[in-house]
């Protein structure tokens, strides 16, 4: 079977991890199989599996993709940052950008759907490697802001820390049924009930009343 050219390659690439990249995260794994990616593409199975292994190979690229949009805008950003107070409104700010991204438009709940079968190891050491890493990022600016005597988090800062990321997976969960307006105050809400909880400077409560 002849190649195709590099452009026409690249652009079957694309459609092959961009419709997967969909379809993982609306069904799940398990609820996706590579006639329906094949399909959604408008393929053939055999083309598919030109590019491809198999499903094992291209969902966890697929979830891949998924962590990497999580570092471009919230992760990445927090970690540029050197003070407490912007790192943690850095993490509202590119949670907001997020969930306007395309790319995840019609959700993403479907990677939070544990295969059944042991196997998928793989699957589930990648997503917890990222999950580990989101979190030490957190409980880091956590640990930063009570370092610059910005907060005080006592016995609750590792908790925080936990919660956080819960938070942000609540609100990407069920990303089809939120609006932005719903989305923003939310996050508001979130934003001002830490400030006000733990702010250990005065004058982060007046961050509170642009959140």
């Amino acid at each position: 079977m002849p190649r195709k050219p590099a452009h026409e390659q690249f652009d079957t690439l694309q459609a092959i991890r961009d419709h997967a990249f969909e379809l993982f995260g609306r069904f799940g794994y398990e609820g996706v199989s590579v006639g329906d990616i094949a399909k959604a593409a408008k393929l053939t199975k055999g083309a598919l599996y030109w590019h491809f292994h198999g499903k094992d190979d291209l969902y966890l690229e697929c979830l891949k993709r998924l962590h990497a949009i999580f570092d471009e805008y919230i992760f990445d950003p927090m970690r540029a940052q050197q003070q407490s107070v912007p790192r943690i409104m850095a993490l509202f700010s590119g949670l907001t950008l997020m969930l306007r991204d395309p790319r995840i438009a019609q959700g993403v709940a479907g990677y939070w759907l544990v295969p059944s079968r042991t196997e998928r190891d793989a699957f589930l050491h990648a997503h917890r490697k990222f999950e580990e890493s989101s979190r030490a990022t957190v409980l880091e600016t956590l640990r930063l802001g009570v370092e610059q005597g910005r907060f005080n988090f006592g016995d609750d800062l590792e908790d925080m820390a936990r919660a956080i990321i819960l938070f942000v997976e609540a609100l990407v969960l069920p990303l089809r049924h939120l609006s932005p307006n719903d989305i923003s105050r939310m996050m508001g809400v979130y934003a001002r009930t830490l400030f006000r909880a733990y702010a250990g400077a005065d004058d982060l409560l007046a961050l509170t009343r642009a959140l």
